[in-house]
């Protein structure tokens, strides 16, 4: 059977399977799994079509194996899982602050080796904000699955999903989106951004500041400022962007804390972090997955 094999070594402390775990954030996520060995899975889309790509860590090196990719495909994944999971990013400066700052010693604990996480596509990461925004995690986990499953591409043997492809998103109806419990305007601005030219956007949005990639963003079919936010983070990797308003990541950060914390002081908090204050949101994801 075809495959690709690729090794990846990292010179830094990685723990790959919290890494994978947070980028997965539920079990209700029908597009990223990861086993209990640690082992993570994803249906991803190459030239040729689909294939399901693994990944392991093994010491100081990762394993990722695609099935049924081809040898010209090499160049392509090595790019995707360094793109997805910051493999190429220096967060050391983070948890030197964090080891420094009262109050996080059990944070350190549990989050210890974790890395950002990127999705692979803007549009990937435009319908986890409008899938996620204002619903709970639960809930916007239910919405992007359903999506996955009508709007996303299966691996060759139709066993997994990959995300909503935004091809396959811009040719359905409204009351198909519709079915996956977004609101009416909400669908409607997905299919909207699915017939955007969101590659040649994305890179309209290199050079500018964050500020100024925000102000882009905002004015997209759907998006505000907690989805904009989210979207510099976790689709264009603007590691100092911490999404503002985050109710569930102020009520995280007041349990590490123990103290009641609203979404504007978490912000603050968040401050000290700079230029590295979006590893905090990540670090709240985490936490809850390595919690009690």
């Amino acid at each position: 059977m075809r495959g690709v094999r690729i090794i990846v070594r990292q010179s830094h402390f990685l723990d790959f399977a919290l890494t994978a775990r947070v980028l997965r954030r539920s079990t209700r996520n029908l597009v990223d799994r990861v086993d209990d060995d640690g082992t993570w899975t994803r249906a991803i889309v190459l030239a040729r079509g689909s294939a399901l790509l693994r990944g392991k860590q093994h010491g100081a090196t990762i394993a990722f194996v695609a099935a049924s990719a081809h040898a010209a495909d090499r160049p392509v994944i090595h790019a995707l899982v360094t793109k997805m999971f910051a493999l190429d990013r220096d967060v050391a400066p983070f948890w030197r602050r964090v080891r420094r700052e009262p109050g996080f010693a059990e944070l350190v604990r549990r989050c210890a080796g974790l890395r950002p996480q990127r999705f692979p596509t803007l549009f990937e990461a435009l319908a986890n904000g409008l899938c996620c925004q204002q619903f709970s995690l639960a809930s916007g986990m239910t919405r992007l699955g359903y999506l996955a499953e009508h709007f996303g591409l299966r691996t060759p043997d139709g066993t997994r999903v990959g995300p909503p492809e935004p091809g396959l998103v811009a040719r359905a109806t409204l009351s198909a989106i519709r079915q996956a419990g977004l609101p009416g305007r909400r669908a409607a601005a997905l299919r909207d951004l699915a017939h955007l030219s969101l590659e040649g956007f994305e890179d309209e949005l290199i050079p500018l500041s964050d500020a100024d990639a925000r102000a882009r963003l905002l004015e997209l079919p759907g998006v505000g400022p907690w989805t904009a936010d989210y979207v510099l983070l976790r689709g264009l990797g603007r590691l100092d962007v911490f999404p503002s308003g985050d109710v569930g990541t102020a009520r995280t950060l007041g349990r590490v804390l123990g103290l009641d914390i609203e979404p504007e002081a978490a912000e603050r908090i968040a401050a000290r972090f700079a230029p590295l204050r979006g590893m905090l949101y990540f670090c709240m994801l985490g936490y809850l997955l390595k919690g009690p």
